[in-house]
Order: structure tokens, then C-alpha cells, then sequence
């Protein structure tokens, strides 16, 4: 169980995680609204997670509302969590924080991040 729990995916699903809450640092504010648009296409096209999905889906232990993976690791840390709540927060409301710190942080504060700026 070890194996699947910390597995390729469950290490690439952090990274990219860990990649976009830290973005407003080294991405315009153009391209985190780029990757909002891909995450709500992903959810509305395939209804879930695809990395989570391939990561938990046909686990015999999870229960339907377990599938996400913070609810998921948030309750193996023993955590207890409401997981309806987790869900819709980490999948929406993070999305816009991210955006909004980035927009304070490069609109407000004149901060300029040099990775891909040129592209926009």
C-alpha cells in the first residue's frame, strides 16, 4: 500500500500542486488564469480529478468521498476533516486565492515575474 500511496503520480500530483500555489511568484497573473481555465475544463469535461482519479480511483478503500487528494492524504496525516468542505475548497476557493495573491502581489505591489513574461 506504501507504493501506491507515494507512487509517480501521487509525487507528480504534489509537484504540480507546489508549482502553481507558489506561480504568482514566477508566472504573470495571464498565465495562472490560463491554467484556472484548464483546471474548471478538466472538471467539467471529465467531472473529476485525472491525476487523482488514475492515482485512487480503483482503490477498494476509498470510499466516493474520499476521492480527492487532499481529503485523501488530509485524513491518512489524521486529520479530521469535513471531506464535502475539502473538496469544493481546494478544488475552487484555491484556484482564486492563488489568483488573487497573484494579482495583489504583480497589480498591487509592482512585482514583475521574468519566468515566460515575454509570451504575453
Amino acid at each position: 500500500m506504501l507504493k501506491n500511496d507515494f507512487g509517480l503520480i501521487f509525487w507528480a500530483h504534489l509537484l504540480i500542486i507546489l508549482a502553481y500555489v507558489t506561480s504568482p511568484f514566477y508566472l504573470g497573473w495571464q498565465w495562472i488564469v490560463l491554467f484556472i481555465i484548464i483546471f474548471v475544463l478538466q472538471d467539467k469535461v471529465f467531472k473529476k480529478c485525472l491525476l487523482t482519479s488514475a492515482q485512487l480511483e480503483n482503490r477498494q478503500d476509498i470510499s466516493k468521498e474520499e476521492l480527492s487528494f487532499y481529503v485523501y492524504y488530509f485524513k491518512k496525516m489524521g486529520l479530521k476533516i469535513n471531506s464535502s468542505w475539502v473538496k469544493k475548497y481546494f478544488a475552487y476557493s484555491l484556484l482564486w486565492i492563488i489568483f488573487i495573491i497573484a494579482l495583489l502581489w504583480q497589480v498591487g505591489l509592482a512585482n514583475t515575474p521574468q519566468l515566460l513574461n515575454n509570451l504575453f
